[in-house]
């Protein structure tokens, strides 16, 4: 079993995790926009607690977003850090593959939808595989939610984008109406765990430090203050 470190400030909650032989620690904490003060002192303390040094890590996984563009740049750059410090490589996650993969049951279609602000919606649709794993259907887009595809029956949703009114269709409404969502946001302790599998099964996947890039399907900051649906 690999040592890995996972990071995840994506959204408004700082995401750590830990996970190899005999260890399994992770911190969950909402700490909206002291990400860039307060990562740092946690992940000591989480290696603290582990009583692992960084050297030993055999690589750094982060949620590469989509989500908050301060928050992606963060983690990307504090994995790049400890990657290069530990002579290690990095695994990129997908906020949304990572929402896709927790509580997730074999041969379920998920649809994954995050509050993007703007009046807009981050939005990809995975099929959970024999093995567990979400494997994307199209490809992940940043949307309108009156572009969204019909919605269907038996079809497991997840994410706050699903609570916000940002002009769903008459179908998409009702169908959120009888429907249950799983609200949640990006876990570390949930990309270490995905990526732990991805890794023994392609160890290709870990890249060099330096390809440590934020996605953000976007490309200009919301100005938008406004607390988020969820948060």
């Amino acid at each position: 079993m690999l040592r890995l470190l996972a990071i995840d400030t994506t959204a408004d909650v700082c995401s750590l995790a830990l996970l190899g032989p005999d260890t399994d620690l992770s911190i969950h904490e909402e700490l909206p926009r002291q990400h860039a003060r307060q990562l740092l002192p946690r992940l000591d303390a989480l290696f603290a607690d582990a009583g692992w040094a960084k050297r030993s890590l055999d690589a750094v996984v982060y949620g590469r977003g989509p989500g908050s563009f301060t928050g992606i740049r963060i983690a990307a750059g504090v994995a790049q850090g400890i990657a290069l410090g530990a002579d290690c490589p990095i695994l990129p996650i997908s906020t949304l593959e990572t929402l896709a993969f927790e509580d997730s049951q074999v041969d379920q279609e998920t649809w994954v939808a995050l509050d993007a602000r703007m009046q807009e919606l981050y939005f990809a649709r995975y099929q959970i595989g024999a093995d567990g794993l979400p494997a994307l259907i199209d490809t992940e887009q940043l949307m309108d939610p009156s572009g969204l595809p019909e919605p269907l029956s038996g079809v497991r949703l997840v994410g706050n984008g699903w609570l916000t009114d940002y002009g769903f269709s008459e179908n998409w409404r009702a169908h959120l109406t009888t429907q249950p969502i799983a609200l949640t946001l990006p876990k570390a302790s949930v990309a270490a765990r995905l990526a732990q599998r991805r890794l023994v099964e392609n160890p290709d996947l870990a890249l060099p430090p330096e390809s440590a890039l934020p996605i953000y399907l976007r490309d200009k900051v919301t100005w938008d203050n406004k607390p988020k649906v969820g948060s």
